[in-house]
């Protein structure tokens, strides 16, 4: 089942959506790459990631931060 990828609009906090729609488990894969959208609650154009994004009806996923590798 298709479901809306979420942001907070970081003016508002209002959730919002970022007009895509995809697979839990393919959202689950997505790299944490930027991506640019217009905000439909403030107007402004917002950068986002998948790190702090999450599907709409679906539990907030919370990526752990890698751990950090100690030199030798």
């Amino acid at each position: 089942m298709m479901s809306s990828v979420m942001i907070a609009c970081p003016e508002t906090g209002r959730a919002v959506s970022t007009a895509i729609e995809v697979e839990p488990s393919v959202f689950r894969k997505l790299p944490n790459v930027a991506a640019r959208m217009r905000c439909p609650a403030c107007g402004k154009e917002h950068v986002w990631s998948t790190a702090s994004a999450w599907l709409a009806g679906e539990p907030r996923l919370v990526r752990k931060a890698p751990e950090k590798v100690e030199a030798a």
